[in-house]
């Protein structure tokens, strides 16, 4: 479920803004309760500069404690939370300020960081400012929109903005290191230098050496990194693609955590092929068709052992030869060459990230992909790893939302699509999925029914065992009343007597019950049953107990599971689409006509092969919050 704005993330600053509150859904395939929350900060793919791709991500159960926000790619940032601010927070409204009886000045509400009508203070510095006390404000706890229950200390949209970037956002999750997902990042990186502790800046090495060189070098930015001699706001988390194996155990295992309550696995995804062919330069990015540990052009090869510790991670995590003899460390992951690559002619992938989110608390996951291209048509296919275990997710019910490009409508071309995905593409990509995850439902259900039936069979040994047993015992004892009371009568008996003793000796009197129940569950197990006429024996006792016999299921060799055939496979799965390239041209923004193609190809699954995807399709929008 969305938090809504006026779809836009943006107010009309007029203080009448109809403001929804949050509503709190179960949207997983299992119907949980909310474990994850997503704010949307930036939607779109470009070209404009102020809606570009970026999220915040945190754990519902945390709260808002402060450090627990992971932003995911900051390509809007610091803007457009003061945009939701001022939208949201209830001080600040739309207006103008003027003249109070006692000479100051009152604000209604400009956004400037001044107080709200009704409340007094001075626009312009007192000529004795230190005789004056500025007025602190009460703190406010938002009632709605996406930082509906945060507790903000400022008066303005701008104030609480900054307080939120230092306060709560503690580590950056970056996918690739476009500019349209980390200018926002680099730029607000001059708002760092108040907050106790550096922040974090993780992603797979090679974005975390592009980002190092090419943009903190003190040409591009200065370098405000721990690293190199740096001024030290930012520090790097070099993360081990696929997960590394040496953290976690169970289903956590491989999860690396990046914030409090949230932890990461990493998967590489191709972005397009490079316009510059090996060896003609120097790339951060993948040789497609080997594995990503071993590219003859990463550009780690020839980096020194750095002084810091990041460094010499990265230097374990990434090399592909370590100094001093050790080897890296194993990955869940690993690469597969590509069907389209020619053996004498190798290419330059663009190497992009899909992150799988995980909730420390519920172990419910989100799913959110960088930029990335169609296995179709790539260079270096490298998504189907990423849907497998997204299909293990979703059979799992822990896995609730995919957030993923769709940059086009389907009036792109393949020849143009620049590494990104548009509807036909999505589709083919979601219908993988949806095949992996009707294989593994169907796996689950035949290993499920596989256990019933080992039980089943277990409990109906167990029932004939303690038959056999009962009876043995109730035979036993028996005999022995019996051998007592004839030893006390033998004085009394005479010659005539001596038949009668064969007649009242019931011989077959304990074994008859104990050979029928025999025959039942011999029966029902599926053996040759035996003849009645060579099993029936009249006796003179009464009838013993028969015990039930539970009759074991035969498995069917398509089993129905407990999933219902009748729902597709990714019912009550969340498709966010992101990275929309706006089109700037008059009529329909570009979003209305790729969930038209989307919806067309939906339709059309169902009519040609009886059954759609059934997930749902959302376009994100900047301003808006989705719980998981």
């Amino acid at each position: 479920m969305k938090d809504k704005g006026d779809g836009n993330g943006n107010g009309n600053g007029n203080g009448n803004d109809e403001i929804v509150a949050p509503a709190v859904s179960n949207t997983g395939v299992q119907g949980q309760k909310p474990a994850l929350q997503v704010i949307c900060l930036g939607s779109s793919g470009g070209p404009c500069e102020e809606n570009v791709t970026g999220f915040l991500v945190r754990s519902v159960a945390r709260g808002w404690e402060r450090g627990s926000v992971l932003a995911v790619d900051a390509g809007s940032h610091l803007a457009a939370i003061v945009r939701i601010l001022e939208r949201d927070f209830p001080l600040v409204s739309g207006g103008t300020a003027r003249t109070g009886s006692d000479g100051s000045v009152i604000v209604n509400g400009n956004g400037n960081g001044n107080k709200t009508a009704g409340h007094a203070t001075s626009l312009s510095p007192s000529p004795s400012g230190d005789d004056e006390l500025v007025p602190v404000p009460e703190p406010t706890v938002l009632e709605s929109g996406p930082f509906a229950g945060l507790r903000l200390p400022h008066a303005s949209a701008r104030a609480n903005a900054l307080h939120v970037l230092r306060s709560y956002i503690s580590t950056y999750l970056i996918t690739h290191p476009h500019l349209d997902h980390i200018s926002g990042f680099v730029v607000n990186t001059a708002a760092f230098h108040a907050t106790s502790k550096p922040k974090t800046l993780a992603a797979l090495p090679s974005a975390v050496d592009a980002i190092k060189q090419h943009i903190f070098n003190d040409v591009i930015w200065p370098n405000l990194t721990d690293e190199d001699g740096g001024v030290g706001f930012v520090t790097f988390q070099r993360l081990k693609e696929g997960g590394d194996v040496m953290v976690g155990e169970g289903e956590g295992r491989g999860y690396i955590d990046v914030v409090d309550g949230l932890g990461v696995r990493s998967f590489k995804v191709s972005h397009g092929n490079c316009t510059k062919g090996p060896p003609s330069h120097r790339h951060r990015g993948s040789i497609a068709g080997l594995q990503d540990g071993h590219s003859a052009l990463n550009t780690e090869q020839s980096q020194p052992m750095g002084r810091s510790l990041s460094t010499s991670q990265h230097a374990q995590f990434s090399a592909p030869g370590t100094p001093g003899g050790i080897a890296p460390r194993q990955s869940f992951y690993s690469s597969q060459p590509s069907p389209h690559l020619s053996a004498t002619e190798p290419s330059c992938v663009v190497d992009s990230t899909a992150f799988f989110i995980r909730d420390g608390d519920t172990q419910r996951e989100v799913l959110i992909f960088g930029d990335v291209e169609p296995d179709s048509i790539s260079l270096s296919p490298r998504n189907r790893t990423v849907w497998q275990e997204a299909a293990r997710k979703i059979v799992s019910g822990v896995l609730g939302g995919i957030f993923i490009e769709c940059s086009y409508d389907d009036s792109q071309a393949d020849a143009v699509l620049f590494g990104h995905l548009c509807p036909r593409h999505l589709i083919a990509e979601l219908q993988v999925l949806a095949g992996m995850v009707a294989e593994a439902k169907a796996a689950r259900a035949f290993e499920r029914s596989v256990r019933k039936r080992k039980r089943s069979a277990a409990v109906a040994n167990g029932v004939e065992s303690a038959a056999k047993h009962a009876l043995a015992q109730e035979g036993g004892l028996s005999d022995r009343k019996r051998s007592r009371s004839l030893a006390g009568r033998s004085a009394q008996w005479d010659a005539r007597q001596g038949s009668v003793t064969d007649q009242c000796m019931p011989q077959t009197a304990s074994a008859s019950p104990a050979t029928e129940v025999s025959n039942v569950v011999e029966n029902h197990g599926g053996m040759s049953p035996r003849s009645t006429a060579t099993t029936s024996v009249t006796t003179t006792t009464a009838p013993t107990q028969q015990y039930p016999v539970h009759q074991p299921a035969r498995a069917s060799l398509v089993p129905s599971g407990t999933y219902s055939e009748d729902l597709p496979p990714l019912a009550g799965i969340k498709v966010i689409i992101i990275h929309i390239k706006d089109t700037m041209k008059d009529g329909p923004h570009v979003s209305e006509s790729i969930l038209a193609d989307l919806r067309e190809h939906e339709a059309r699954l169902l009519d040609q092969e009886g059954q759609g995807l059934g997930c749902e399709f959302v376009i994100s929008q900047s301003g808006e919050s989705y719980y998981f």
